[in-house]
């Protein structure tokens, strides 16, 4: 399957059946059996990690960290030059404001899945890989998500998540994935169906 500019994807499929797997071998976390990922026509690693963010069940938060030490390391260690003016602007939009200089693992869960998912707008990446994203979050939370997966398909960004119950988030995709056995990645339907992105 391909995926174009302004393309979103989602992957359903009962538990065990590889979404997560899917999800971390097309990230570069494991080995791909079959078939090659490719970005723009190249098959380079360096070029994928490059441009795009894979979020799954593990957050990845420094518990020991406040929040904005958070994503303060998240943009050194990619390289990324950003004002503390300018982190404190994005757990805002995360509806984390007055979380600042909390440490992180005295955030809810809620809070915690946002703290992980600000890590989106911090990193501004080309392709996003997210593992069920909705979970632990609120209804404000999820409304907040789907605004920033709609604002990243209108510039050009690609998003490919997997999800169950959110109807707003099928509704917006491009193509759906179903897996049905529980085998992993060679469970892949291909036969995907293709929908026009609903506008609000």
């Amino acid at each position: 399957m391909s995926l174009c500019e302004g393309e979103l994807a989602v992957i359903a499929g009962a538990n065990g059946s590889g979404k997560t797997t899917l999800l971390q071998a097309l990230a570069g976390l494991s080995r791909l059996s079959t078939g090659e990922r490719l970005l723009n026509g190249s098959a380079s690693t360096c070029n994928w990690l490059a441009n795009s963010h894979y979020l799954g069940h593990k957050l990845g938060n420094q518990g020991n960290l406040t929040c904005i030490e958070n994503l303060q390391f998240i943009a050194h260690i990619n390289q990324s030059t950003i004002t503390e003016s300018d982190i404190e602007n994005i757990l805002s939009n995360a509806g984390l404001a007055g979380y600042d200089y909390h440490l992180a693992s005295d955030l809810s869960a809620g809070q915690k899945k946002r703290l992980a998912l600000s890590r989106l707008m911090l990193l501004n990446k080309t392709f996003w890989l997210l593992d069920e994203p909705f979970v632990n979050l609120d209804k404000a939370g999820c409304e907040w998500l789907y605004q920033i997966i709609k604002n990243q398909l209108k510039q050009g960004g690609v998003v490919l998540l997997s999800a169950h119950d959110n109807e707003k988030i099928h509704q917006l995709a491009h193509h759906h994935i179903t897996l049905i056995e529980p085998n992993g990645i060679d469970s892949f339907d291909h036969d995907y169906f293709e929908n026009e992105a609903n506008e609000d």
